[in-house]
């Protein structure tokens, strides 16, 4: 085998290369690198988790940032170095027309660059590692394990008020477990594999205090090396875990580009940022609506009308979403226009029918023919519902925040409004429940199906893990991590596979540290008839343009895209298109549904 020069030395006989993102030669930052900030009060959205809850069971995570502690205020720059050595993928090396130089192993797929996993999103190939791996290069990391804490929230709260939606804990640990099981057979992890160790929180979703605490143990007691998840409606368990210098995975509920910059590299996402989706939202906006006649106002009067713009954000602490209107204006200029009215709100359910009754108030004396909508999925409700009341019937843009992009809830908002809602989404296009990717990978390593129902959302966190675990090396740090999963291949980008990308590689800021990194276009069919996310069947569905043709986040859409045109769109699949499907392979050697295929 023939090493990337000036690469690792003996011992470490593991195609490489560096990237630049480390930490230096110690691996670690100084003690007193990063000037953390005090845990501050967290404001309360309790509805919006409700509704997060009941959508768990359809495998999407809710954008929405609900808490008033600042982040840290550090930057990155301490901890960047001459950089981690990395394990060259299969991709890297086809590139360079030295494929053949690596052993890749049998699990390996050379067609693909892949593992041997009948999914899309495979863990890409690294060649076959043999030799010393450091031993305890971080905390939670020794020669052979590397622990994680799985967060598990209380009993009660938020949880108890729709318990069909979610598993029990049991359940939810059972199918963890089972996921990391399968993982760490197949994932090359240099010698090591991953305990997991259930965290059962002690303070309910928006309790800073007890997620401060929590954080703390789960770094001093437990000795993690990274959580999967933790409280939803307070940054202060993330935020104390990045003190900790201990990674986040999947963390909070919306949290904003500045955090993860902040925190970087502890805190990962598996959503776009509020600011990715409004920079998408813009960029749809400008290439397709600017300078033309708002022709799918329900006012017929505003059809033969040059559109008008106004926004109607909810405020929030960072206001991610109050900065939308300065956005638009920037990018508006140029053009000539600007918007007529901007109405910003606080997320106070008692007050939301009151709030919208005055917001659909000044959008009609504005004279606006499109509303671009970014904020909550409460607020359209009784927004739809107000407007109508007064005879006011615009576009409605939709952006994709916090749900308000899932046919679940726009079922509720006012279907003569909502029928002239169109826009963008970072979801895929749904597919049946028995088609995601933890059942299809529990059938096939397992031979049976997981438990309960959440199965898919469970699995993700798990496998954006194994993802870094695997290109981070031998020499195991968060710093590594981050340089691995930068190093990822852009992976996806048909209908049903959002494209996964980080780094420089990723989604709008940059680097990224959440995926999707592209989008699709969507308007809602108030007559479509057919299942939900939560396979609910009923009337009332979104119609995904050019049977849900996806745009890199960078891109601005321009000319005939399927906006509004039957033919063409699709609001669901039955079985995944040809682009996304994932090769077939028989049973990984020695999992139980092989053993049993040998009877």
């Amino acid at each position: 085998m023939t090493a990337v020069p000036d690469q690792p030395g003996p011992g470490r006989s593991v195609g490489t290369e560096s990237n630049g993102a480390g930490p230096g030669a110690s691996g670690r930052p100084p003690a007193d690198a990063r000037p953390w900030p005090s845990i501050g009060p967290v404001r309360r959205l309790g509805p919006v988790v409700v509704i997060v809850l009941a959508l768990i069971a359809a495998g999407t995570i809710a954008t929405v940032r609900s808490t008033s502690s600042p982040a840290s205020s550090a930057t990155p720059g301490p901890h960047q170095g001459s950089g981690p050595a990395l394990p060259v993928t299969y991709q890297q090396a086809a590139a360079q027309g030295r494929q053949h130089d690596y052993h890749w192993g049998s699990g390996c797929d050379p067609t693909t660059g892949r593992l041997r996993i009948p999914s899309p999103t495979a863990q890409p190939c690294v060649p076959v590692f043999t030799g010393a791996n450091g031993g305890s290069t971080w905390t939670g990391v020794t020669g052979s394990t590397i622990t994680v804490a799985y967060y598990l929230p209380p009993p009660g709260g938020l949880t108890s008020l729709l318990p069909g939606a979610t598993d029990p804990p049991a359940i939810t640990m059972a199918n963890a477990q089972a996921m990391v099981t399968m993982l760490n057979k197949i994932v090359p992890l240099y010698g090591r594999h991953v305990v997991l160790v259930a965290y059962h929180g002690t303070g309910g979703s928006s309790d800073a205090v007890a997620g401060r605490a929590d954080a703390i143990t789960v770094a001093q007691s437990l000795h993690a090396f990274a959580s999967i998840n933790g409280p939803a409606q307070t940054s202060a368990y993330q935020d104390e875990l990045a003190r900790q210098h201990v990674l986040c995975i999947d963390c909070g509920l919306g949290v904003p580009y500045a955090d993860y910059q902040q925190n970087s590299p502890y805190l990962w996402g598996l959503l776009p940022t509020p600011d990715t989706l409004l920079n998408e939202a813009l960029d749809f906006v400008v290439g397709q609506l600017v300078g033309k006649h708002a022709i799918y106002a329900g006012e017929a009067s505003m059809r033969t009308r040059t559109r008008t713009f106004a926004v109607v954000a909810y405020q929030s602490n960072p206001p991610v979403f109050g900065a939308l209107t300065a956005e638009l204006d920037k990018k508006f200029t140029p053009l000539g226009l600007r918007t007529v009215t901007t109405q910003n709100y606080l997320l106070d359910l008692p007050q939301l029918p009151s709030e919208a009754a005055t917001i659909a108030a000044h959008l009609k004396r504005s004279g606006a023919t499109t509303v671009i909508f970014a904020g909550d999925p409460l607020m359209p409700i009784y927004l739809t519902r107000a407007a109508a009341a007064i005879g006011y019937f615009p576009e409605w843009i939709v952006t994709g925040t916090v749900f308000t992009d899932t046919s679940t809830l726009a079922r509720y908002y006012d279907q003569s409004e909502w029928s002239h809602a169109f826009g963008i989404s970072s979801l895929p296009v749904p597919l049946p429940p028995n088609q995601n990717e933890a059942r299809t990978l529990f059938r096939w390593y397992y031979g049976t199906d997981p438990q309960g129902k959440t199965a898919n959302v469970i699995l993700q966190p798990i496998e954006l893990l194994y993802n870094g675990l695997e290109l981070a090396g031998p020499d195991l740090t968060p710093f590594s991590f981050r340089g691995g999963m930068f190093n990822y291949p852009p992976t996806g980008g048909g209908p049903t596979q959002p494209l996964i990308a980080y780094g420089n590689r990723g989604a709008l800021p940059r680097p990224s540290y959440s995926s999707p990194a592209d989008f699709t276009i969507l308007w809602w069919d108030p007559t479509a008839h057919g299942p939900d996310e939560e396979g609910v069947v009923g009337t009332g569905l979104y119609r995904y343009a050019d049977g849900g043709k996806r745009y890199r986040s960078t891109v601005i859409p321009r000319g005939a895209t399927g906006l509004h045109q039957l033919a063409g769109s699709v609001t669901s699949y039955a079985v995944p298109p040809p682009s996304d499907r994932a090769p077939s392979y028989p049973p990984w050697p020695g999992s139980p549904a092989a053993r049993a295929a040998k009877g």
